[in-house]
């Protein structure tokens, strides 16, 4: 299945956020400290394509887990239309998870651990952030010696992920080249224009030389 690209208002009912598009469009021109956009849609269990963004997308966020159908009264399509409704179908949302109860074994909690890029030597910076009931994450940033190995089954899925880099390489280098042809103006063509040699014998004879080019 294919993950789709997501318009901030799609996101906040995807995810079941209970922040407004405003709010997340804060991000992108608003750096909070040494925080940046992608580490705060992180944050929010969010993809951020700046790339997208950059080329005029309205879509520019993915989510970074699926999210379960059992607590999603949304469909997987969001018209245009239904956009206007965002708040009624946020207010859905919130209502399932209000459903949950608030003992942790019994409710959905989502963890998600981003492994942050770095150019130097020292150990990589890693952010964890946890929540439920489709409230606010909390987040805790740490160095990934702190964090430990991890286990088995995560370590499999990342080497799946670094083996499959050059295909992810090449997907984004056809997505940038649709995006400059589709932004590129079209090309005016300059009609040809051909020439005759004139026939009229009247004319005095020039003794230059005419070559024609076309």
């Amino acid at each position: 299945m294919t993950t789709k690209w997501l318009t901030p208002e799609q996101a906040i009912v995807k995810a079941n956020l209970t922040v407004t598009s405003e709010t997340l469009k804060s991000y992108i021109s608003e750096q909070q400290g040494k925080t940046t956009a992608e580490e705060q849609f992180q944050a929010l269990g969010l993809l951020f394509d700046r790339e997208r963004l950059r080329a005029g997308k309205a879509n520019f966020l993915q989510l970074l887990e699926p999210v379960s159908d059992e607590n999603s009264y949304v469909k997987d399509e969001i018209d245009s239309h239904q956009l206007n409704d965002d708040d009624t179908e946020t207010s859905a949302t919130n209502s399932v998870n209000q459903l949950e109860p608030f003992i942790f074994e019994q409710c959905k909690v989502q963890i998600v651990i981003t492994l942050l890029p770095t150019e130097q030597l020292m150990s990589r910076p890693v952010m964890i952030a946890a929540s439920s009931h489709g409230d606010f994450p909390v987040v805790a940033m740490l160095n990934q010696d702190e964090l430990g190995d991890l286990p088995s089954a995560i370590v499999q899925l990342l080497d799946e992920l670094k083996a499959d880099f050059p295909n992810r390489q090449i997907r984004r280098n056809i997505a940038q080249t649709k995006v400059v042809k589709t932004n590129q103006p079209p090309t005016a063509q300059t009609p040809t224009r051909t020439e005759t040699a004139s026939s009229d014998t009247t004319k005095p004879v020039s003794n230059t030389t005419q070559i024609s080019l076309f």
